[in-house]
């Protein structure tokens, strides 16, 4: 697959997780061309190697929003 198919699909992976593990801010927050940006920079090659690398992230941002929330009430 090439970056940007890659991209694609993880894409697609993060709408159909919208509600799992931060995968909203995903889908919300990150263009395909920034995807692609960030796994060339990170060297990502593999869809599971992009959906590990953005679940990373999401899960960061999703217990970011926790934290927060968490304060609120």
């Amino acid at each position: 697959m090439t970056t940007n198919e890659i991209a694609e699909a993880l894409q697609k992976h993060a709408v159909e997780n919208y509600e799992v593990s931060g995968w909203d801010y995903i889908v919300e927050c990150w263009t395909r061309e920034e995807i692609a940006q960030e796994l060339e920079l990170v060297n990502v090659t593999t869809l599971e190697d992009a959906i590990h690398e953005f679940g990373e992230i999401a899960r960061i941002w999703d217990g970011r929003r926790r934290e927060v929330q968490a304060e609120i009430f």
